[in-house]
């Protein structure tokens, strides 16, 4: 369910700026691959990156080039993207504070914008685990009083605002908020949860629309601009001032100066550029289009390995942790889209495997694991047991 609603939401939004946060690393990685399946160019942000790849990704995300980034909280911090459309959580966060700061980071230039906390009833185990970690004991109260704080707020059926506001000192004078979950009907991605619902619809009163395909034509234009120059693209032009481009269409370097964000100085460096960008856009040019998936994530590893890569090598060319690799690479064998390869690891270390498996069973790698030397780990593990899958179902249809 969760994952049929994180797709809804972001081909909701496609093509528009979309932060989505998960609690783990492993669980960005996965959720980067299951968006790929889905032809939903997504980058990943975590800790354990290496920096440049890390660096590129972020920068990648900025310029536009791929709509949605997700992330661990370590994402954000310093960031300052305004025209963020939505900001969907894949876990509950471990306090208000942290939902707010990162849900925060929505609409910061002051169009309309979604939140979305699409938790599951397991998210209060994971947290329970980052609390029993802590060894203060002081510190470890305080963090259970923010998991039950979290807790409550999302379980609530009172205004999600005024819980917010109330959470930070503030008492509203006012009882609904006319826009969350609670106050209002849900948005028309999410209404296939609820039948009957009424779809949400934004007040009226809203920025009117502006051409969404003028606006990519203008981004293209800011992201060519800006590797020219070798600098981000917000130091070109904001998105804000590229949507007001698009709703006043200057005709004259003049008409540039009540443009939001652009002064004499931005008129003068990039008014040509501009200029002959809305020119060619009246004259049918249109965007590229950018981050189009032609290759999925698994077709993409049977070419890496086909081409003699290693799994360390495959996982620095997609950007991915090694163990990420591996378990892709354990589902192909076992699905029997890929042999299983004798060169992945010692004779010895796959005999001993083999062994242990066919005497406990192939349901679960942790009682195989313990009943093998300690030098053998999880990975090589579950590449045998993918193969011995695959050839006891093999055997089964036979």
């Amino acid at each position: 369910e969760q994952d049929r609603l994180l797709v809804s939401a972001l081909r909701a939004h496609a093509g528009e700026n979309v932060i989505v946060y998960a609690p783990t690393i492993a669980r960005v990685e996965e959720t980067v691959d299951f968006l790929e399946e889905h032809q939903i160019a997504a980058v990943p942000y975590h800790g354990q990156m290496d920096p440049a790849t890390r660096k590129r990704n972020q920068e990648r995300w900025m310029s536009d080039e791929v709509p949605v980034l997700v992330g661990t909280i370590a994402f954000g911090l310093g960031i300052n993207k305004s025209a963020v459309r939505a900001v969907i959580h894949l876990s509950l966060p471990k306090s208000i504070e942290q939902y707010y700061q990162e849900a925060g980071r929505a609409g910061r230039d002051g169009e309309p914008a979604e939140c979305a906390l699409l938790w599951q009833e397991k998210d209060t185990s994971l947290l329970q685990f980052f609390i029993n970690q802590v060894r203060d004991p002081l510190e470890q109260k305080r963090a259970a009083q923010r998991y039950f704080e979290i807790k409550n707020f999302a379980e609530s059926h009172q205004c999600r605002d005024r819980q917010i506001c109330v959470h930070f000192g503030e008492t509203p004078k006012w009882e609904s908020c006319s826009m969350c979950d609670v106050c209002s009907d849900p948005p028309e991605w999410f209404v296939g949860r609820r039948p009957g619902a009424r779809p949400f619809r934004m007040p009226k009163f809203l920025s009117p629309a502006i051409d969404t395909e003028l606006l990519d034509f203008l981004r293209q234009w800011r992201r060519r601009t800006a590797i020219q120059e070798g600098t981000a693209v917000t130091m070109i032009l904001q998105d804000a001032s590229l949507e007001d481009i698009c709703r006043k269409q200057p005709k004259r370097r003049l008409d540039l100066l009540n443009v939001t964000g652009i002064g004499e100085k931005k008129a003068e460096r990039y008014g040509f550029g501009i200029l002959r960008a809305l020119e060619q856009f009246r004259h049918g040019a249109r965007a590229d289009k950018q981050g189009a998936i032609t290759e999925s994530p698994a077709d993409e590893t049977i070419r890496l390995l086909k081409a003699g890569r290693t799994f360390e090598e495959i996982a620095a060319i997609r950007g991915r942790q090694v163990r990420t690799i591996i378990e892709t690479v354990a589902e192909l064998v076992e699905k029997g889209r890929i042999n299983f390869d004798e060169r992945w690891m010692s004779t010895e270390t796959r005999q001993l495997i083999e062994g242990a498996a066919a005497q406990i069973g192939l349901e679960r790698m942790k009682p195989i694991k313990a009943a093998l030397p300690a030098n053998i780990d999880y990975p090589e593990i579950r590449l045998v047991v993918a193969r011995m899958r695959h050839e006891a179902n093999a055997a089964s249809r036979a």
